[in-house]
């Protein structure tokens, strides 16, 4: 059984959320050959577009609808209501897909362990919650005197791979 571990990124708009984890993929998948997932919380715009044909075969009732187009780059559209994102979490665990690791980014209401992205250091105060394990993102970048704030790290994912996976316990379990 492959074990999956979710990661909840959070953060401002522009803290560097994406891209921390465009870059954590890229290591995990090449140094672990991992399988990563991300859930995206979008918050300002549709998903999918009214009229499309995945719009209307979800809109039917379908629990999910699959499109691909000519370069084989698929996208699933799934109409979860209540706000049940367990539900697609447990979809993802237990697809056909073998995945390692779910990032999640821009849910602040769920209860696992958190990279929290900031710009600069008075952004965290307001941001900072229990699950919280490390900072990183847009400070990161940044030649810092100091690398922890409130006892947590500042991590730069890129010069400080081993020390990500060392937080968040991630190791070569495939």
């Amino acid at each position: 059984m492959i074990l999956i571990q979710i990661i909840d990124v959070i953060g401002y708009s522009g803290s560097g959320k994406t891209n921390f984890i465009t870059s954590a993929i890229k290591l995990l998948k090449r140094n672990l050959n991992y399988n990563i997932a991300v859930i995206k919380n979008v918050k300002h715009h549709p998903v999918d577009k009214r009229g499309k044909d995945s719009y209307k075969f979800t809109e039917a009732g379908a629990s999910y609808s699959v499109i691909r187009n000519k370069n084989n780059e698929t996208a699933v559209y799934m109409k979860i209501t209540d706000n049940k994102l367990e539900e697609l979490l447990k979809w993802m665990k237990e697809g056909p897909f073998k995945i390692n690791i779910i990032f999640t980014e821009g849910f602040r209401d769920l209860n696992n362990p958190s990279v929290l992205c900031i710009a600069k250091s008075d952004e965290l105060k307001e941001q900072l919650t229990e699950n919280v394990k490390m900072i990183s993102g847009v400070i990161s970048l940044r030649d810092l005197k100091e690398i922890y704030v409130s006892d947590l790290p500042i991590i730069n994912i890129e010069r400080e791979f081993s020390k990500f996976l060392e937080i968040f316990a991630i190791n070569q379990r495939i």
